[in-house]
Formats: structure tokens, sequence, C-alpha cells
């Protein structure tokens, strides 16, 4: 009898534990959100954009055609609704006013941050994206280049049933490590030798030609691209751009690339060459000359020969010295190149430099870390690259080439 009673007690402290949260919202009462924007407003005031789906039209095709069952017409499978308000909850407390269900921000994918916005500096936004369990530090974040975070998420992607997904698959086409979006930028935010940085957007599938209108409203474009890096300074404020290949630049340098083609001209032979790199690193030495701080920055990785449009054979070891010099001397003229850009264009250190010092020489941060930005643009900064072709491809000359003309 005890024992039955004992089995019919845990049965029920079972039944309490596994019933349904009976408090929780239902899926079918939120609106789940996918991207968001932050954009300046008049009188102080920021503008807050969201990005939400509508699970309804989310189907197997892109969302942009044909009817819906039931007879519906199948528009956009999200919306974009936002509002403005003196400090982020309450933009979003208006928000929610015009909408029937309540935001879940859970599934956010994409935070970004209109131009205007990011130049008046977001140090004084980013407490309730530390402070809300809701928001995942893995959100990538992004600067709209030329134009509104509003304007952006109203714009459609061809490739995409949500916008907000492809802004992500670009980004990724780009070689570069995984950066764990808001949470690197935090970190950096809060580093004393490195400087945030965050990927720049465009709208519109190409930049617009002279000739065009560079004011065209966003309903006429369709899709955006990746537009290069934009840079913060340690105030938060966005204070210039670098373009795509200098990106790239710079995240070799600061140790966040992971994958990169390098094409690089052969004058000797009239030709040129392009090799996929990886298993690309780098190495920083601090070096302190009297008064003067010098960083030697050496860059190294290994690849295959992908184009060949020289004479050259590269079944040949010496004709494979040759590209691998075009290759370092195009390397160190495009790294050095982006440096001394910022260094003297910008002098905001998000190489990394400083935290260099910090961590190899403490006693020699302590002495520089408060004037740092003046020291960063006057440091001497040298780059060598040592890169090594591993691969050929199936061909030592290039097959169109007659045997006269190759050069062994």
């Amino acid at each position: 009898m005890n024992r039955t009673r004992g089995r019919l007690c845990l049965a029920l402290s079972l039944l309490i534990v596994i019933t349904g949260c009976w408090d929780s919202t239902e899926v079918n009462d939120l609106a789940i959100e996918l991207a968001w924007g932050i954009d300046k407003a008049p009188n102080q005031k920021l503008m807050i954009s969201t990005q939400a789906i509508i699970p309804a039209k989310i189907s197997g095709g892109q969302g942009g055609g044909g009817t819906e069952e039931g007879g519906a017409s199948a528009g956009k499978p999200y919306f974009v609704v936002a509002s403005d308000g003196m400090n982020t909850l309450d933009a979003v407390q208006r928000i929610q006013s015009k909408l029937s269900r309540q935001v879940y921000r859970g599934h956010r994918r994409v935070i970004v941050i209109g131009e205007a916005m990011a130049r008046q500096g977001i140090k004084d936004i980013l407490d309730t994206y530390t402070r809300d369990p809701n928001l995942k530090l893995r959100t990538d974040i992004f600067v709209v280049k030329g134009n509104s975070a509003k304007n952006f998420l109203n714009v459609s992607y061809p490739l995409e049933n949500i916008p907000a997904l492809g802004v992500l698959g670009e980004y990724n086409q780009l070689g570069t490590l995984m950066e764990l979006g808001l949470m690197s930028f935090l970190l950096a935010a809060t580093s004393e030798g490195t400087s945030p940085t965050v990927p720049a957007v465009a709208i519109g599938m190409s930049p617009p030609s002279k000739k065009e209108d560079k004011g065209r409203s966003p309903a006429d474009e369709e899709g955006f691209r990746i537009a290069g890096t934009a840079l913060f300074n340690k105030d938060l404020k966005l204070v210039g751009f670098l373009n795509v290949e200098e990106g790239r630049a710079m995240r070799w340098v600061s140790g966040r690339l992971k994958k990169i083609t390098v094409p690089a001209a052969v004058p000797q032979e009239k030709g040129n060459v392009s090799m996929d790199l990886y298993k690309i690193d780098r190495k920083i030495e601090p070096v302190v000359q009297g008064d003067n701080i010098k960083f030697l920055v050496t860059l190294t990785g290994g690849g295959a020969i992908r184009e060949n449009n020289t004479r050259l054979d590269l079944t040949q070891t010496e004709n494979i010295a040759l590209l691998e010099d075009a290759l370092n001397k195009q390397v160190e003229e495009t790294v050095l190149r982006t440096i001394t850009k910022v260094q003297k264009k910008y002098g905001t250190d998000v190489f990394g430099f400083g935290e260099t010092i910090h961590r190899k020489d403490p006693p020699l941060w302590n002495s520089v870390k408060n004037n740092w930005e003046s020291a960063f643009r006057e440091a001497e900064i040298s780059v060598t690259a040592k890169l090594k072709v591993r691969r050929i491809g199936v061909t030592g000359p290039s097959l169109q080439l007659k045997p006269n003309e190759i050069k062994k």
C-alpha cells in the first residue's frame, strides 16, 4: 500500500513538472523579429525600426509572386515598423502600440545602424543591448553607408525570403572569421588597445554611376552589398570607411581572416596570377627604438594557384619563386597602404597594435596608453609577406600556349 501511494505521489509530481508553461506567451501571439535598425531622429531622439517575419507568408518560394492557399495574394514575408523615442525602450514601446502581437527579440540576427547615427556616436545607446537577457551577443552588427537603417530594412533581397539573412550570407563570403558581431564590438570598445570596427553595407547591388541619381529612393533599389568596413574611435563614433579590399587587409593584420584570393601582376612576364590562400596567419612584433615605437608585421599563408595568365611553366621551381615574389609584393603594398591610410586619415587603432604592446610590455603600455592615438599615428610600421605556393593546379603551363611560348 505504501509502495502504491509512493508511486502515485511520484506520478503526480512528474505531472506538475512536465505541465506546459501556463503563463508563457504562445508563439501565435508573437511578432518574431529578425533584424533591428537604429537611426538618428530629430530633437535628439533616436528611431528604432524592426523587421519581423510573417509566418503565414513564408513557404518554399521567394514570397514574390503567386497566391497563397485560400486566394490571398502572396506579398513580402516580412514587414517593417518604426518609431522614435528619447531612448531605445521608449521607441520600442511606441512600436509595440502599432502591433497586435508582442515583439519577440530572441531570434534577432542583425542590427543595422544608419550612418548619421553612427557618426553622432552610439556610446549612450548600448546599455539596453547588454542588459536585455533576450538579446544574443552573437547578433551581427552593420553600418548602413550613405543611408538610414530604416530604409535598408525596407529593401528586398532577391535570393532570400528575409533580407536580414541576405546580408549575413554576403558577409560570410568575404572570408572572415566568425566575429560574434555585437560581442566582438563590445569587447573592442572596452579594450584599451583596440578600436572597434563593423562591416558596412550599402543599398543596391552595385554602386550608382556618376550619371545616375545617388538620391534614388530605396523603393527603386533591389538588394544590397557589402561596402567595406566602418571604423569607430574609442568614443564609439564612426570616423570613416575602408573599402572591401582594405577591409580584408585590416582583418588579416588583426587576425580575423580565414581565406582570401590574391591577384598579382607579374610585370617581367607581362601577365598576372591569382592564388587562393588558406592557413592564413600574422605576427605583430613591437620594437622600441628610443622614444619611438616600431611594429614589424609578418603575414604568412599557403595556397593554390587558381589562374596563371603568364608564360611560366609552374612545374619549374624557379618559376614558382617568381610568382611568390609577385604575390608577396602585392600583399605588402596593399596592407601597408591600408595601415598608412588608417594612421594618417583616421588615427584610430583598429588593428590591435596597442593591444600587442599591452600584452607583451605592460610597463611600456602604461606609459603610452593615455596618448595612444597620437603614438599610433606616428608609429613606424613595416609589412613583410611570406606566402608559399602549395599547389599549382592540374597543369604546369597554360594549355592555350604553344610549346615555343612556354617559359621553362
